[in-house]
Order: C-alpha cells, then sequence, then structure tokens
C-alpha cells in the first residue's frame, strides 16, 4: 500500500524506516535556563500571558534608548542580553520548543535513537492518514472539513499540552520525552 499526499508519498516498508528518522529537535542543547532568563518559574505550563508579560518588561528594560549614556561595552551586554531575552521568549512561546527545552535541562534530551520508539509505528500511521485527509479537504475545497479538522488538531495539542504539564509536575521523564515527541507531529 503506498500512502500519497501533498506531505508525504511513502510505502509501508518506507513508512517503517521513518519510525526510525530522528525528531526534529528545536532545544537549544544549552543549558541555559530561558525560564530563568525570562524570569518565570520553570513550569510548562506557563501562561502564555505571563511569558509575553515579562519579555515585554524586560525588553523595555533593556531597550538601547534606555542606556545612551551607558559606555559602548555596556551597551553590547546590554544588547547580547536583549537578545538572550528574545531567543528565551522565541523558545518558550512555543509547547513543543518549551517541552524539549526543559527536557534538555533534566539532561534528558530527545535522541536520534529513542525518537521512532517514543511514537511508534501506529502514532505515525495516524499522522499520515490525517495528513492525507487535509490534503484531500484541501483539494476538493472543502473548507468546513478543513476546519473541523483543524479543532480537532487543536484539540489534541491541548490534551498532550496538559498530560505534559502533568508529566513534568510529577517528573515522569519518559512520559514527557514521548508527549514531546508526539507534540511534534500535531
Amino acid at each position: 500500500m503506498i500512502y500519497m499526499n501533498k506531505f508525504v508519498c511513502i510505502s509501508q516498508r518506507r513508512l517503517r524506516r521513518l519510525s526510525r528518522i530522528p525528531l526534529q529537535s528545536f532545544s537549544s542543547k544549552t543549558k541555559e535556563d530561558y525560564f530563568h532568563v525570562l524570569k518565570l518559574p520553570r513550569n510548562f505550563d506557563v501562561s502564555a500571558d505571563d511569558m509575553k508579560s515579562s519579555y515585554m518588561e524586560l525588553m523595555k528594560e533593556l531597550h538601547p534608548d534606555r542606556h545612551t549614556l551607558k559606555s559602548s561595552e555596556e551597551q553590547e551586554e546590554i544588547a547580547q542580553h536583549a537578545s538572550k531575552v528574545t531567543n528565551a521568549y522565541q523558545i518558550l512561546k512555543f509547547p513543543h520548543k518549551r517541552s524539549s527545552h526543559m527536557l534538555d535541562l533534566l539532561g534528558s534530551s530527545l535522541t536520534e535513537e529513542s525518537s521512532g520508539e517514543l511514537v511508534g509505528f501506529d502514532f505515525l500511521n495516524t499522522v499520515m492518514e490525517l495528513r492525507e485527509k487535509i490534503f484531500d479537504a484541501g483539494e476538493h475545497e472543502n473548507k468546513e472539513l478543513l476546519n473541523d479538522l483543524s479543532k480537532e488538531n487543536q484539540a489534541r495539542i491541548e490534551s498532550v499540552c496538559e498530560d505534559l504539564a502533568n508529566a513534568f509536575r510529577i517528573q515522569d521523564i519518559p512520559t514527557a520525552q514521548k508527549l514531546t515527541a508526539k507534540l511534534q507531529y500535531w
């Protein structure tokens, strides 16, 4: 059987190999704690509003116009810190990047070897079927079906995020790794 859509054209044999392809990691692979950079608690379920508020407050403090009388070395340090704050916000505002970062900080980064094992063949098959539905709906300009599929996907993301928050809260790292791997596909 061949699965074919806009995103994937693959045989079952190649689908099995797909499960061994490494997950794309959005983490920084650094031990710098971006929660600390943004002055936030290290919680997966930190609110988007809290993140944005902290980011905006820090950027206001670091704005170059507030430091025109400082030496060029101090201005450069402030600019580097502002860059670090922006990078931290760009990582933490996305759930997959945030969970990958948390795993990195805990010394449990997703690895190439474990990525396929974490999600499994059945999960990848489900993702491919959903992508095929999306492609078909797009081909037939079925906006209602696309809207329904989008809502279903958003519900999946929210469910995985709730489970991730709980996994991190109770420090269930293997579950957090598996959910992080799944979140990449939704």
